[in-house]
């Protein structure tokens, strides 16, 4: 089974540096794998997408040898599933508020006897270079389950979160966090500092990794610098109208 490279990272210290994907398209998807990212994350969650799509975009993405972390619309057991069978490196629960609700995602990201995963798909081993049986007998210890903190709840429960047993990182939404704690939203906010150090903090003592969603490249080197180890440096809409506005303010008197 072909190694999960951007697990390899993470457990090396990272960084990580990854493209945010939202468009629905497999198509850019099979560019953009191609860029030199350490991993993409197929967002299900806001991106325009059902199942087929995220299941085309992970296997364009497995397919140019990236890794797909899909980030799911929410912690159901039917989104985890449906992700990992396609063949994604990892995926990312949102809205983990509580214990129980980390304890729920890696239930439904790992096979028994470490959760509740039923077996079965034939794409998923297809992502990894391997057969059914391959990957069954590894995809615990080299798929990923990541738990996002995201609301004031999260942040007050994140260190029984960082505890659950076979919960692999927590990553930051640090827009809705702001939402959450009646801030502005920003994702560079600079009054997160306190609750992303907490964070931080509870990540560090169970030995956890911990991502962070970025504007751009030069904020994704910022929070590298504070201890963040994995982080996107583009995002493929953002990106697009950025480059079409300014070809197209050439033109314009």
């Amino acid at each position: 089974m072909r190694d999960n490279t951007f697990q390899n990272l993470l457990q090396a210290g990272g960084p990580a540096y990854g493209v945010w994907l939202s468009l629905p398209s497999p198509a850019a998807a099979r560019q953009l794998a191609r860029v030199g990212a350490d991993f993409l994350v197929v967002d299900a969650e806001h991106g325009p997408m059902g199942a087929e799509t995220m299941t085309a975009l992970v296997a364009a993405i497995a397919d140019a040898g990236g890794c797909p972390v899909v980030r799911i619309a929410e912690n159901t057991t039917e989104n985890v599933k449906r992700a990992l069978d396609a063949g994604a490196s990892a995926v990312i629960g949102p809205m983990i508020d509580t214990a129980e609700e980390a304890a729920a995602l890696v239930a439904a990201a790992k096979f028994p006897p470490v959760g509740r995963r039923s077996l079965g798909s034939a794409w998923a081993g297809l992502a990894f270079d391997t057969t059914l049986p391959g990957y069954f007998a590894e995809a615990n210890t080299k798929t990923l389950a990541i738990a996002q903190i995201e609301s004031a709840a999260g942040l007050s429960n994140v260190e029984a979160i960082a505890a659950v047993p076979g919960l692999d990182a927590l990553f930051v939404g640090p827009v809705d966090l702001a939402v959450s704690l009646g801030l502005t939203p920003a994702p560079e906010n600079p009054d997160l500092a306190g609750p992303l150090a907490k964070i931080r903090q509870a990540a560090a003592r169970h030995r956890l990794p911990v991502g962070i969603y970025c504007s751009d490249s030069r904020a994704a080197i910022d929070r590298v610098q504070s201890g963040f180890q994995f982080v996107n440096v583009a995002a493929d809409l953002p990106a697009l109208l950025r480059e079409v506005r300014w070809h197209v303010g050439q033109v314009r008197p």
